[in-house]
């Protein structure tokens, strides 16, 4: 039995932006978002300045595909699950 996953990475990135409020470091941070990642998510906070710092993580959005085969279904799950690299996520599994 034939299995195919997709894969994307884990590793995260954070970046910061300061704004006189939330709407406006929202669109610095989202300025800051290369191309090829997307955004996570966004946390605002206001310190004693009055102004708003966002924080934000974002992650790569590519996603590459994987196979293996096996015997059945387990084996075949195992061995693909065997070869997803470190710091990288298995998005799903499909009967090939």
């Amino acid at each position: 039995m034939k299995v195919r996953g997709l894969i994307q990475s884990s590793e995260t990135r954070e970046l910061t932006a300061e704004a006189d409020d939330a709407q406006s470091a929202r669109a610095l941070i989202e300025e800051q978002v290369p191309d090829g990642f997307e955004l996570l998510r966004v946390h605002n906070a206001m310190p004693r300045g009055g102004r708003v710092i966002a924080t934000a993580v974002i992650r790569g959005s590519a996603v590459s595909e994987i196979e293996a085969e096996g015997p059945d279904y387990a084996s075949a799950r195992d061995a693909l699950r065997a070869q997803v690299p470190p710091a990288h996520l298995l998005l799903s599994i499909v009967v090939a």
